[in-house]
């Protein structure tokens, strides 16, 4: 008679802090390979880092392994923090291998409270990203993951290969690409530049534009709201759809193409919307 015993199952949190003095201004760059991140604003001269790690249902020997595995860098480059996580690649292959499903077995979430004033660059193979009441640049790009923008004053250039973006509130320029996803912008006073390949793109013009703008999408809707008195000069076309417009614009149709396009309030900075499979619109707000 044989025995197979099992090594018990066992889980960890770690939580990695630090906590930096900066001037406003400076610049936080992230670059991990997976990991949540949310970056928030606090009143002072200070940076926060809070980096959180989660290992579940492996065997107790394997977690303190795994942790050394997990390479962490939080330092200071004189104004600028940086955040950097990245894991041994053949460890974590080993690690995972023979699990049929995605391994979910480690979690890592990136928490920064940044002055008010302050310039973001992040790089992340995976994961959500939340960034809320900032003033300064946003540039970003994630592997995949949704990303979400709140009341921001200055420019913001932010992609994801899959994932639904949202942007709220923007003073600034707007430049956003999804790979495969919904993107949805309101309230901004800028240009906006947004693409992607499969999914609607919806719009919210509330301020008179200061440059030209671009919405395209490969398959989906492109859907413009726009407040009385906005001046543009809108071109639409769809390929294979319909087009509408509610400030009285000629809808013209060729095959299953329709497109329309003309001065709205007199004109002013082009507004450019494009569907290859997709309803293309204008509506009042």
């Amino acid at each position: 008679m044989s025995t197979i015993s099992h090594a018990a199952q066992s889980s960890s949190d770690d939580t990695i802090k630090r906590t930096f003095k900066v001037r406003s201004g400076g610049t936080l760059l992230i670059d991990i390979d997976r990991g949540s991140i949310e970056v928030r604003t606090i009143a002072g001269n200070e940076v926060h880092v809070e980096l959180e790690r989660r290992i579940r249902d492996v065997e107790e020997d394997d977690i303190k392994t795994f942790l050394n595995r997990h390479e962490v860098v939080i330092r200071q480059d004189g104004n600028n923090i940086i955040v950097d996580s990245k894991f041994d690649d053949e460890y974590v292959s080993s690690w995972s291998r023979g699990r049929r499903h995605k391994d979910d077995r480690f979690e890592l979430a990136v928490i920064v409270l940044v002055p008010q004033i302050f310039n973001l660059d992040i790089l992340s193979g995976a994961g959500n990203v939340e960034i809320e009441d900032l003033n300064g640049s946003i540039m970003g790009r994630i592997g995949m993951g949704n990303i979400e923008i709140g009341d921001i004053i200055g420019s913001i250039d932010i992609g994801t290969g899959a994932g639904f973006i949202e942007i709220n509130s923007v003073d600034g320029s707007v430049e956003v690409i999804s790979g495969a996803g919904n993107i949805e912008i309101a309230d901004v006073g800028g240009r906006v530049i947004a693409r992607t390949r499969a999914g609607d793109i919806k719009v919210t013009i509330t301020k008179q534009p200061r440059g030209d703008s671009q919405l395209s999408s490969g398959y989906g809707a492109v859907t413009v709201y726009m407040e009385e008195g906005i001046a543009v000069d809108v071109e639409a076309r769809t390929s294979l759809g319909s087009a509408e417009s509610a400030f009285g614009h000629k809808i013209i149709g060729k095959w299953m193409s329709k497109s329309f396009e003309g001065r709205v309030n007199g004109g002013g900075p082009a507004l450019v919307l494009y569907s290859g499979v997709g309803t293309v619109s204008l509506k009042r707000n």
